[in-house]
């Protein structure tokens, strides 16, 4: 059955349509570090320089991008997996006009998909993903097979942290983790998010990429720092888009910098797509 699934994505892919379409998956190595309050601002700071995205909630059991945008819609990636919906029923436009696919909250049987199954939605987005520029991919927290699938998969992966001594050793782990598997030209950065000043941003940074360079001969970027904003836990708490009600707060101001950073980075292959590449992670993976 999987074998039979593999071929189907397989010939799926030889039909791509899009050469400049872009995948940035979005991790950390611990929750509680604003990844997917950074997701959301990023997509809508991305959105404001021309740019047609769309977020997908990666955290399958455990959706946050709805409760950040503070919508509630009506359909998510179970609906789409029962075959009650199709994948574009399922996309929600907020009232900033990001649009993303919803994961679904409390379903544990989500986090833990059986391999048809994830490879069910990877075959749905095909559907849509030449109507939009950049995907960006909220990753769950931690290290898991589907994280580091989704991260060695995209053209660019994001690793958010903080200057939390906890959330530094995690983001050193998962930077090892992906820079060890990483055979391709996946461009992996790092975020330091909640810092006092950039030069604190900038010895975490050093310290993460030396170890990277000591262990894989591999070295990360810098995509940059977003300084402390005491806005940021406002717009949390009352779950509106920081970028969007306070564009020249420190938080909107940093990230637009980081936004720039991101997309002046390596351009995606054109010889190998986003689902050609999950894919042959996938079979590496499981079938060798």
């Amino acid at each position: 059955m999987m074998r039979d699934q593999a071929e189907s994505l397989r010939n799926m892919v030889k039909k791509n349509r899009s050469v400049d379409f872009q995948v940035i998956s979005i991790t950390s190595g611990k929750g509680g570090v604003g990844k997917t309050s950074f997701t959301v601002n990023l997509a809508y700071i991305l959105q404001k320089m021309g740019k047609n995205v769309l977020i997908l909630d990666a955290d399958l059991a455990l959706a946050n991008v709805d409760i950040v945008l503070n919508e509630k819609p009506k359909y998510n990636l179970l609906h789409l997996l029962t075959g009650e919906k199709n994948i574009n029923e399922i996309i929600w436009s907020s009232k900033y006009g990001i649009k993303f696919i919803p994961a679904a909250s409390g379903f544990e049987e989500l986090a833990n998909l059986p391999k048809e199954q994830q490879m069910f939605i990877l075959n749905s987005l095909q559907d849509i993903y030449y109507s939009f520029d950049i995907m960006l991919i909220d990753t769950s927290a931690g290290i898991s097979e589907s994280v580091i699938n989704f991260c060695l998969a995209a053209d660019k992966t994001v690793v958010v942290t903080t200057p939390d001594p906890t959330a530094v050793a995690d983001s050193y782990a998962i930077c090892r983790i992906i820079s060890n598997y990483n055979t391709g030209n996946m461009e992996l950065g790092l975020v330091v998010n909640m810092t006092d000043n950039e030069k604190e941003a900038e010895r975490i940074y050093n310290a993460t990429n030396n170890v990277i360079r000591k262990f894989s001969g591999k070295t990360i970027k810098y995509y940059g720092c977003i300084r402390k904003d005491e806005k940021l836990s406002k717009s949390i708490r009352e779950r509106f888009v920081l970028t969007s009600r306070y564009p020249n707060s420190k938080y909107s101001q940093d990230l637009e910098i980081v936004a720039k950073a991101i997309l002046e980075g390596n351009l995606p292959e054109k010889k190998e797509n986003f689902w050609r590449r999950i894919l042959n992670n996938w079979i590496n993976l499981k079938f060798d």
